[in-house]
């Protein structure tokens, strides 16, 4: 069990559960659709970023307090916060920007989590079901938790038990209502490229470490020899200094 301290602060600080990783997998992104005239403000589209849960029966709220949308400055109050699931943020626009996502997590012990997102409203189209078009990107994230603390490791390890969300109907939810086109069997490829990737800069991170460590033992290995030889010819020359001492007393 895990010990708890307090500070004059009054916030609570866990200590962490030691040799332990979990990883939450997300999906995030936005969908957009074309207004059939520009709006009163000008705007072409009206847009939804979100971030949602790979696994869809999973709850976010379980482990995230709530999400900061960072919207562009020409926004009022462009910077939003979301409370509670589903963490979706809807606006209206003209133009793509990049979208700041930051997670702050049930634990405020745990530090938040910041991520970008590059809105979409052209590219890539898609047409559902109806015959409507829309716009929709959706991309693959994990949320590597080390070490986190007891709290923490709890709610991540907390067998989702709620309900379906009640959008969801059949093999996939409704694009128009939550932003959710492909089955998770779709970003299986995603996923894969993403571990991929992060083992191969795992490897390139011990080999780093493995070289700065021959690199220090052959600077260790050299700075021997160098003290060594400090020492034999600091050996010397007091030799040296000992014969000249005995040759004048024995002149």
């Amino acid at each position: 069990m895990a010990s708890t301290s307090t500070n004059s602060g009054g916030v609570v600080y866990t200590e962490r559960v030691r040799n332990k990783r979990v990883i939450k997998p997300l999906i995030y992104g936005n969908y957009a659709v074309i207004f059939p005239q520009k709006n009163s403000k000008g705007h072409t589209h009206k847009w939804t970023i979100f971030i949602r849960p790979y696994d869809r029966d999973e709850d976010l709220s379980i482990y995230i307090r709530k999400v900061q949308f960072r919207l562009h400055e020409s926004y009022p109050n462009n910077v939003r916060i979301v409370e509670k699931a589903p963490f979706e943020l809807s606006e209206t626009g003209w133009g793509e920007f990049d979208i700041q996502i930051k997670l702050y997590f049930t634990d405020v012990n745990e530090k938040p989590v910041t991520m970008f997102h590059y809105l979409r409203l052209h590219q890539p189209l898609i047409e559902l079901k109806n015959g409507q078009k829309m716009v929709l990107k959706e991309l693959y994230d994990e949320i590597i938790f080390n070490e986190p603390t007891e709290p923490m490791y709890r709610a991540l390890m907390k067998h989702p038990n709620h309900k379906k969300d009640s959008r969801y109907t059949g093999d996939t939810f409704s694009a128009q209502s939550y932003g959710y086109f492909r089955t998770p069997k779709d970003f299986e490829i995603e996923r894969q490229e993403l571990r991929n990737k992060l083992e191969a800069e795992n490897r390139q991170i011990i080999a780093e470490i493995e070289d700065m460590k021959r690199t220090l033992k052959d600077g260790c290995e050299l700075l021997e020899r160098y003290r060594k030889m400090l020492n034999e010819s600091e050996e010397k020359g007091g030799d040296a200094v000992k014969k000249e001492q005995t040759e004048k007393e024995n002149s």
